[in-house]
Order: C-alpha cells, then structure tokens, then sequence
C-alpha cells in the first residue's frame, strides 16, 4: 500500500519579507515522515533548516543554481519520541517573497539514501524534472520555482500529481511556486512537474517516499495437548 498523507500546511507571502513561515500546531506520531519543501524568488536566497518538535531535519535537496533562478530546498524528517504539540519553521536569509510546504505522510518510510531529483532549464520550458523511483508503491514528493513568473491559471500536472500548494505571482513578475506529489509510475527514470506553462523557467527538487514494510506476524509454537498421541 502507497503512503498516505495525513496532513498537509502550506504557506506564502504575498510581499516581499523577512518573516518566519511557521505551520499551524499540529501533534504527530512516532515513525511518521515529514518532508519539508520551500522555494524563494531568487537562487542566492536561501531558505533556512526547518527547526521544531526537537526534530531532526534532514537536507535532502539544495537547488539554486548561478544565474537568473528561483531557489527550492527539500528535508525530511522521521518523527521520534513523541514530541506532543509542534510547529515547523522556516525563515529567508533576507528580503524575498517565498513559500513552504509542509507534508506529513504515514504508513511510510525513507531509504537511507532516499532516491532524489533536481533539474534547472537551460531555456523557457514548462516547468519538469526527473527521479529515479526504486519502488512501484512510493509517492514522488516535489516542489518546482517558476522564475519567469509564467501565468499558472491553465496549469496541467503530468501524471496526475496533486496539488498541495501554490504561490501565484505571476502578476508582478514575483515568480510562482508549485507543490505536488505524484504516485510512482514504476522502478525507473520518471518525469514530474506540469506539461504546460511553457515559457517558465523552474528548477525542481523532488524525493521519494517508500510504503512501509510490511509487518509479519510472530505466533508461538503450538503447545501439545495432554491427550497428544504420536
């Protein structure tokens, strides 16, 4: 059985800014993974590691290439120890409009190198990339940053991934920036992002999340009755 995600949060700015972005309270489960995807309007701005619950947070993607770019980061996290009520924070290294979305999944695992993708055009094109999935049953988690600010109003998945969030500035040209997941197509090369907006110019980050092992049940030896005959 595919992840399930139990509980998503995202959040945006709609000017420019310095201020942290935090979630809503919310109160996990051991063994439940957390991926934390952000995106700012400019490569050399960076957001910072996600900090709360006393959690570990993992970078699993840093895209921000040289050059006119949008900037998205990617960590994960297990939850452990049974942190009760918790928040999720991020913040800019300075003045920028960004965003963050937080996806809590259960019934799921990580790798211990958990297969990642990442990609930035060469030239305009709709906004892509591709992973390399290592299980049939995994979700493909991503975030794309669309610098050229392209009008996402007819906007069309590949692969029919779910939305999750979206900061819409094309109007100003205040970039836009797209969160979705997708179930796995198979064990292999495949693609994700969306098939229209064409004359953007994103760079992508993405990771997958494996189903959870299965668990096998462990019975005691059947005991012999008194009357047992051989």
């Amino acid at each position: 059985m595919a992840p399930v995600l139990t509980a998503s949060y995202f959040l945006k700015t709609s000017a420019p800014g310095t201020s942290a972005l935090t979630t809503a309270s919310f109160t996990p489960a051991d063994g439940e993974v957390v991926i934390v995807k952000l995106s700012t309007w400019d490569a050399t701005i960076a957001m910072s590691a996600p900090t709360g619950g006393s959690q570990t947070y993992t970078s699993r993607v840093i895209n921000g290439p040289a050059g006119f770019f949008q900037w998205c980061g990617l960590y994960s996290c297990v939850i452990a120890g049974s942190p009760g009520a918790m928040t999720i924070t991020s913040s800019p290294a300075s003045n920028s409009q960004y965003s963050m979305c937080v996806e809590r999944w259960t019934g799921a695992q990580l790798a211990a190198s958990p297969a990642t993708g990442s990609s930035a055009p060469a030239t305009s094109q709709s906004p892509s990339g591709s992973i390399t999935a290592t299980s049939s049953t995994s979700v493909i988690s991503w975030v794309a940053g669309d610098v050229n600010s392209a009008d996402p109003t007819t906007r069309t998945y590949l692969n029919s991934a779910v939305e999750v969030g979206i900061r819409d500035g094309h109007i100003g040209s205040n970039g836009v920036d797209y969160y979705a997941y997708q179930a796995s197509t198979g064990v292999g090369a495949q693609t994700y992002g969306l098939s229209t907006q064409s004359g953007a110019k994103a760079v992508t980050a993405s990771i997958e999340v494996l189903a959870a092992a299965a668990s096998t049940a462990s019975f005691p030896p059947r005991r012999r009755g008194p009357n047992y005959r051989r």
